[in-house]
C-alpha cells in the first residue's frame, strides 16, 4: 500500500521561553533522564520509587487533587488504597518518562510490532481501512506516547497527535524531535481546531487527549460521576466532522519495552448526530472512563480534573 500524502504541511511546535538559563535547564534535563533511563531495570524501579515517593510527600496540591479524584473514581478505597494508587500514579509517570526516552532506538524499526500485543475491534480495522480519516481519543493511561508509533503501523495513516509544548524551546525542539521520528507529526495545541479540520478532511488520524480539565469554552459532563470542565469545541466538532471517533490506549505490560495496545469500536454517528455538545463530551467521558479502569495503578491521577468545577450532585 502507497503511503499517504501529509494532508498539511509541517508545523513547529514551539516553546516561548529561551535564553542561558533555559538551555542550562534543558540540559540538565536530558542529562537526568538519560542516565536514568539506562539504569538496569530493578535501579530504574528503584528511583521511579524513591522519586515517587517523594513528590507524593512534596507536592501537597497535586496529593489533595489526585485524593479527590480517586475518592471520585473509586469511592470504595480506604485512605491507604488511594495513598497507593497516588504513589503508582508518580511511579508509573517516572518510569514512562525513563522508558520513553530510549522508546526511538529499541522500538523503531522494521520489527516494531514485535514489541506490541494488539487489540483491535472489526469496527475500528474497518474505521481504519475507509480511508476516510477521524479522530483518536485517547486518556492519560499506560505507556501513552508509545501509542502513535503503532497507530501508523495499523492502518491510521497518515496519524497526527495534538500537542501542547514544554515552554522551554529547547525541550520542545527536542521533544518534537523524537515524538515526529516515530511516524506521526504534531499539531500545536494553540489554533488546533482548524488544523485538525484540515487534517482530518485530508483523510488523517488526529489523536486527543480530553481526560484533563479544559480550559476557554466549556462544558460541563460527568467525568466518573461528577461535573468537570470538558472542551466544548471539541464536541462540536465531533458532530460537524461526521468522521470515525475511535477510544485507543497503550498499556505497559511490566516488561520494559513491550506493550499492549487497544483500538476499541467508534461512536455511532447517528447516535452523535442526536448530541447536544454537553451529551457528546459525556459519551467521550463514558468511553475513556472504561480505558482507564482497565488498569487504573497506570493513570494520571495527579490532574487537577475537577477545578472549578461543581461538588458531585450540584451540576
Amino acid at each position: 500500500m502507497a503511503e499517504r500524502a501529509w494532508p498539511l504541511p509541517w508545523l513547529e511546535v514551539a516553546g516561548d521561553r529561551s535564553g542561558a538559563l533555559q538551555y542550562v535547564q534543558y540540559l540538565l534535563y536530558r542529562g537526568a533522564v538519560g542516565m536514568g533511563s539506562r539504569l538496569p531495570l530493578a535501579g530504574r524501579r528503584a528511583m521511579s520509587w524513591s522519586l515517587g515517593s517523594l513528590m507524593r510527600t512534596l507536592d501537597r496540591n497535586r496529593a489533595r487533587a489526585a485524593h479527590e479524584f480517586i475518592a471520585q473514581a473509586y469511592p470504595e478505597l480506604g485512605e491507604r488504597e488511594r495513598h497507593a494508587l497516588l504513589l503508582s500514579a508518580w511511579r508509573h509517570l517516572i518510569e514512562l518518562v525513563l522508558e520513553d526516552a530510549r522508546f526511538n532506538d529499541r522500538v523503531l524499526g522494521p520489527r516494531i510490532a514485535e514489541h506490541f500485543e494488539v487489540e483491535v475491534t472489526s469496527a475500528a480495522r474497518a474505521a481504519a481501512e475507509s480511508g476516510r480519516g477521524g479522530l483518536i481519543v485517547v486518556p492519560h493511561v499506560g505507556m501513552w506516547e508509545a501509542l502513535p508509533a503503532i497507530a501508523p503501523v495499523l492502518g491510521f495513516a497518515p496519524t497526527y497527535a495534538i500537542s501542547r509544548p514544554p515552554k522551554n524551546c529547547y525541550l520542545a525542539r527536542h521533544a518534537q524531535a523524537v515524538r515526529e521520528a516515530r511516524g506521526y507529526r504534531l499539531i500545536p495545541r494553540h489554533g488546533a481546531i482548524e488544523h485538525l479540520l484540515g487534517a482530518v478532511e485530508g483523510g488523517a488520524w488526529v489523536g486527543l487527549m480530553l481526560d484533563q480539565r479544559a480550559r476557554g469554552k466549556t462544558v460541563l459532563a460527568p467525568f466518573f460521576g461528577r461535573p468537570a470542565q470538558c472542551e466544548r469545541s471539541i464536541a462540536v466538532l465531533v458532530r460537524r466532522l461526521r468522521r470515525p471517533v475511535l477510544f485507543a490506549a497503550c498499556y505497559g505490560t511490566g516488561e520494559p519495552f513491550r506493550y499492549k495496545a487497544v483500538f476499541e469500536a467508534p461512536l455511532a454517528l447517528e447516535e452523535l448526530s442526536t448530541l447536544d455538545a454537553e451529551g457528546i463530551a459525556a459519551a467521550l467521558n463514558r468511553e475513556m472512563e472504561r480505558l482507564i479502569r482497565r488498569a487504573p495503578e497506570q493513570y494520571f491521577w495527579l490532574h487537577d480534573r475537577f477545578r472549578n468545577a461543581p461538588a458531585a450532585g450540584d451540576a
